[in-house]
């Protein structure tokens, strides 16, 4: 684990100076090199817990870090010339702290294929609506400076990438809702049939509904709703970090 967001840290580092030095690849390969050892050394361990041959505790937050920087690696290897790549400071200095933070909260002990499932499933859910919401204030960020006539955007990232970035984080993230909604209750089913109202699976509804109107509302070309989409993006990551901390299952 020390070594983990060590290696994080080294990442986020290497990769802001490059951000800073363009020219300098040097930092950009020694950010990449840190941030895949990092994503390596977490696959090791949960191969490892999950074969039985190394019994150490896996945090939330940690799981949550280490889908964020599998994400990235995906987008940087399948869409190339989107230049995800210059995102890549913010993704390592997010895996840093998560990794950090899951040094200390989140624990949990029980690991197993069913509990990573239920697991992976929410949080993989939570880190691509988390990214679009990132994506979202970017975007905003940078119609408010080509307004303003400052041609120097966010990160030196191209406004059709934050849009691009935006809507196919929010489509994908949906999806991943829908899909934790039915498990949701494929495991209330399973595991505790008894159980009555589940705070957890109640939350987890209304979060789909509000996204599900707000999907269907900026699609159909709603004009309130694709003027301050995102606001309401905002606002739908709000809700599930709320449920997060808040509410909890029954079984």
């Amino acid at each position: 684990m020390p070594l983990e967001f060590c290696c994080y840290l080294l990442s986020a580092l290497f990769f802001f100076f490059w951000i800073r030095q363009p020219q300098k690849v040097l930092l950009k390969k020694l950010g990449f090199s840190f941030l895949g050892l990092g994503f390596s050394l977490f696959l090791a361990e949960l191969i490892l817990n999950l074969l039985g041959l190394y019994r150490a505790p896996l945090s939330v937050f940690t799981l949550l870090a280490n889908t964020a920087v599998g994400i990235f690696y995906f987008l940087v290897l399948k869409f190339k010339r989107w230049n995800v790549e210059k995102v890549a400071p913010v993704v390592a200095s997010l895996a840093f702290l998560l990794t950090l933070l899951g040094s200390r909260v989140g624990i949990f002990q029980k690991v197993g294929v069913f509990v990573l499932l239920h697991v992976g499933t929410f949080l993989f859910t939570f880190t691509l609506l988390l990214f679009s919401a990132f994506f979202s204030l970017m975007r905003v960020w940078g119609e408010r400076r080509l307004k303003e006539k400052n041609l120097n955007l966010p990160l030196g990232v191209p406004l059709n990438l934050w849009v691009k970035l935006e809507r196919s984080f929010f489509f994908f993230g949906f999806i991943f809702l829908t899909l934790d909604l039915i498990l949701n209750f494929v495991l209330l089913k399973a595991q505790a049939e008894n159980v009555g109202f589940d705070s957890r699976i109640a939350a987890t509804f209304f979060i789909w509904l509000y996204y599900w109107l707000l999907f269907h509302l900026e699609r159909w070309g709603v004009t309130f709703f694709k003027k301050h989409f995102a606001v309401f993006n905002l606002l739908g990551t709000a809700f599930l970090v709320l449920s997060l901390i808040f509410t909890h299952h029954n079984f």
